[in-house]
């Protein structure tokens, strides 16, 4: 597993912020904290998370916990729609786009996605890809195509209600990626 160049960490970042978006860089051991603060910082108390190993590996809900925020771990239909905050495991990203990737059969990981108004999705940094092309190529190489792909590139937005622009009506008010640097 390759580690993210600081060059394609920059592309990343830059084209994820260009749409509203905005991005951290973590190590593993920091994640948790990482994603307490990020939510206290805007006064987010109570989140739905999709475990993952990334996850469990780096204490993220203990750190949540410990930071005073309610967090939801199962029933995230039910808290998905009520909670703050969501955060799950992306698995790729796109930099010449500041995309998000998720390629699940878990339907939690989208609900947390999208009814959330402060969405928090987490890449590993290997994990991104240069450009578009590059996605498919590796979408095509899966074994098989799961039921869910979300390609996530900022928080929502539409043009649909007479051609005004509004941020928040089909997904998240607010979207961070924290990109994990690999070990």
């Amino acid at each position: 597993m390759s580690m993210i160049t600081d060059e394609l960490y920059e592309c990343f970042k830059t084209n994820l912020e260009a749409v509203g978006g905005s991005c951290v860089r973590s190590s593993k051991a920091e994640l948790g904290k990482t994603v307490a603060n990020l939510f206290k910082g805007i006064d987010i108390a109570d989140a739905c998370l999709v475990e993952s190993p990334l996850f469990a590996e780096a204490g993220v809900k203990a750190a949540m916990e410990a930071a005073g925020i309610e967090t939801h771990t199962d029933h995230i239909r039910l808290h998905g729609e009520t909670d703050k905050g969501g955060i799950s495991e992306a698995q790729y990203g796109i930099a010449e786009l500041g995309t998000l990737v998720q390629v699940s059969d878990n339907i939690d990981a989208r609900i947390a996605a999208i009814m959330p108004e402060y969405y928090i999705g987490v890449v590993k940094g290997s994990a991104i890809v240069p450009e578009y092309d590059e996605m498919f190529f590796k979408l095509a190489q899966l074994p098989e195509i799961p039921g869910f792909m979300g390609f996530i590139t900022g928080p929502s937005r539409t043009a649909d209600i007479e051609c005004v622009s509004t941020i928040g009506v089909h997904g998240p008010l607010k979207l961070t990626a924290i990109v994990v640097d690999d070990e």
